[in-house]
């Protein structure tokens, strides 16, 4: 994995963390935002958190995706790349 897409991933799990307050260690790849503890409204404040933190604007397509770190770091990526 590159060093861009390894920052990804460590903000987007921070993100994750702080909004569902929960330790950072416990946001897998594998971990969705359902295991986590999290329920519709806490995916709504972590897709706003996220467009917050990467500077983006999620389509509700892109949002109806992520439910995962390794969606979301798939998700944003794209996004950024098209930004350029």
């Amino acid at each position: 994995m590159s060093s861009n897409l390894e920052q990804t991933e460590q903000r987007i799990k921070k993100v994750i963390a702080d909004t569902l307050k929960v330790d950072e260690s416990l946001v897998t790849k594998e971990s969705t935002i359902a295991d986590l503890g999290g329920d519709s409204l806490a995916a709504l404040r972590i897709l706003s958190a996220l467009e917050q933190e990467f500077d983006i604007s999620l389509s509700d397509e892109d949002a109806r995706k992520i439910d995962s770190v390794p969606i979301a770091v798939e998700v944003i990526q794209s996004i950024l790349v098209t930004q350029k």
